[in-house]
């Protein structure tokens, strides 16, 4: 009886197999950014770069250094990503950003970079941007 029930297991198994999927994946289509050729605001994170625009959501500023801000969308999707420092954030003129004047939901632009962390945050994907610009 045992042994019938393993087979019928096994022959389970074999069929739900012989009817899965067939390996082929659907390519998700992305907004292209005009300027970059990039993905624009993908829903699903593309291999490689992409680009942002939308607002910020929130932010840390601390360190100065490498600031963190989340970056919504305007469909809604939002993106934590580590900046350049402060200083180097400019407004989309080229002026600089003066520290204080950093608030939610500042429309911003940015392309961003995809790193895998070491052992000390999990190996985890980490989003960066060394081009972080606030949009007037």
């Amino acid at each position: 009886m045992k042994m019938w029930r393993k087979f019928l297991f096994v022959a389970l198994m074999v069929l739900l197999a012989a009817c899965g999927s067939t390996g082929d994946t659907a390519e998700e289509e992305y907004t292209v950014d005009e300027e970059t050729g990039l993905p624009l605001n993908p829903d699903t994170i593309p291999e490689g770069d992409f680009v942002v625009e939308g607002t910020i959501a929130s932010m840390n500023l601390t360190p100065q250094s490498a600031p963190e801000f989340v970056l919504r969308s305007p469909e809604g999707r939002t993106y934590r990503v580590r900046a350049q420092a402060l200083p180097d954030i400019l407004y989309s003129d080229g002026e600089a950003v003066g520290v204080a004047n950093f608030v939610q939901g500042m429309q911003v632009r940015a392309t961003i970079s995809q790193v895998v962390g070491g052992p000390e945050t999990g190996n985890t994907r980490q989003f960066v941007t060394d081009s972080l610009v606030i949009v007037q």
